[in-house]
């Protein structure tokens, strides 16, 4: 028992590690363009294309590997997508022409597609629904981290480096993660599962409470992604702040999703289950409503220190939901998940680019506070009945209620 409880406690570290070097990979190349597009000799607009050449395969692949990690083991799925993301990854490093990295970077996207979305589900699995959301946001929050220290450790590899170093110390540094999932064993497929991938999906897709999972978190990515993907270009052009400045800030970010993965638990037995997405939304609404309102370098500071704390908590709650919509087949409705939100997250910089193109920043920060607010809105009628709690793991037991 002593020896499955210190694996147990080890696992979220390890895997949160794993989650952290996919999006510190994804992040990275952005502030590095500029100097790949010139040690490569390919425009800025064709260096542009190693970033799609990663995103989009990792979108698409999320609808695969579900039904996989169901079939074969999770925890296998992990390791073996892993050890090939690394591999990728150092291949990454040796090369010097564009069409051989870009070629790499589309086989690293397809492998690191098997990572998150895999060990959410086997953090479903591993932990009871009252422990479950805290290990997710603390999972989330690491995987967030990646994200705003890419962008940081990126501009830093870019001016004082070569890009090359970058991808090097990224595959080494997922061996950690590899030896811990061998210690963890690997275990069979769910037994329960429908064994045909278009059978899994049909239990899913049947089930109506998966649908509102799904809309919400592609509304979600939606609204957040429309206004955040784009704080840094205010940061830029508005407060006049160098990129390494504005990468530093982002990191905030990244701090109040880790602070809000510490207390989710004991915020949850005060607030509810039903209430968590509300608070969520309600820090995120002003989070942004104070970038936009108070034009400073310090509001933007704090702006992003509440977005991340407010994304904590709704989106954890929301990945909660979504591993109980089917409890045999979990990698496959978190692959579903990881979906859905990865269509929202690419749909709303579309609409903020539009807005930003038309009417300005501040109109931006305008409409990502209101939008913000109206997606609370819609989470509300989404948990709230006159009965209580409508749905979600802890509806049956009591906790939550009113």
């Amino acid at each position: 028992m002593q020896a499955d409880a210190a694996k147990r406690s080890t696992m979220p570290w390890a895997l949160g590690w794993g989650g952290f070097l996919v999006n510190a990979d994804s992040r990275a190349i952005a502030p590095m363009l500029p100097a790949m597009a010139a040690a490569l000799h390919v425009s800025a607009g064709l260096a542009g294309l190693l970033v799609t050449g990663y995103t989009l395969p990792y979108g698409v692949c999320q609808l695969v590997y579900g039904p996989l990690a169901d079939r074969m083991g999770k925890v296998r799925t992990i390791a073996i997508a892993l050890a090939l993301f690394s591999l990728g990854t150092l291949a990454c490093s040796g090369v010097h022409t564009y069409t051989s990295l870009l070629i790499l970077r589309v086989a690293t996207g397809v492998f690191a597609a098997g990572i998150i979305p895999t060990t959410v589900a086997l953090i479903g699995d591993r932990f009871v629904p009252a422990e479950r959301p805290r290990a997710i946001a603390f999972f989330m929050s690491l995987c967030t981290f990646g994200q705003a220290m890419g962008i940081v450790v990126g501009g830093w590899v870019a001016q004082f480096y070569s890009y090359r170093v970058l991808f090097l110390l990224l595959g080494l540094a997922a061996i950690p993660t590899l030896l811990v999932l061998l210690r963890q064993g690997y275990q069979t497929g769910s037994a329960g599962v429908p064994s045909r991938l278009r059978d899994r999906y049909r239990a899913l897709l049947n089930n109506p409470r998966a649908w509102r999972v799904y809309g919400l978190v592609f509304g979600e990515g939606l609204v957040f992604y429309g206004g955040f993907t784009f704080l840094g270009v205010y940061g830029v052009t508005t407060l006049h702040l160098s990129y390494w400045w504005v990468g530093l800030l982002t990191a905030l970010y990244s701090v109040g999703g880790f602070v809000g993965s510490r207390t989710i638990t004991q915020v949850l037995r005060r607030l509810g289950f039903r209430r968590m997405p509300l608070l969520g939304t309600a820090l995120m609404t002003v989070g942004y409503g104070v970038v936009w309102g108070w034009r400073s370098t310090t509001a933007l500071a704090l702006g992003l220190l509440l977005l991340g704390y407010g994304f904590s908590y709704c989106h954890s709650t929301l990945q909660t939901l979504a591993t109980e919509l089917l409890p045999d087949g979990r990698a496959t409705a978190l692959s579903v998940f990881a979906f859905s939100l990865f269509t929202g997250s690419g749909v709303g910089p579309m609409l903020g680019g539009w807005v930003l193109e038309r009417f300005g920043m501040l109109a931006l920060l305008a409409a990502a506070t209101a939008a913000m607010a109206v997606f609370g809105g819609v989470c509300a009628g989404a948990f709230w009945t006159r009965r209580g709690v409508s749905w979600g793991p802890f509806s049956q037991s009591g906790h939550g209620q009113a």
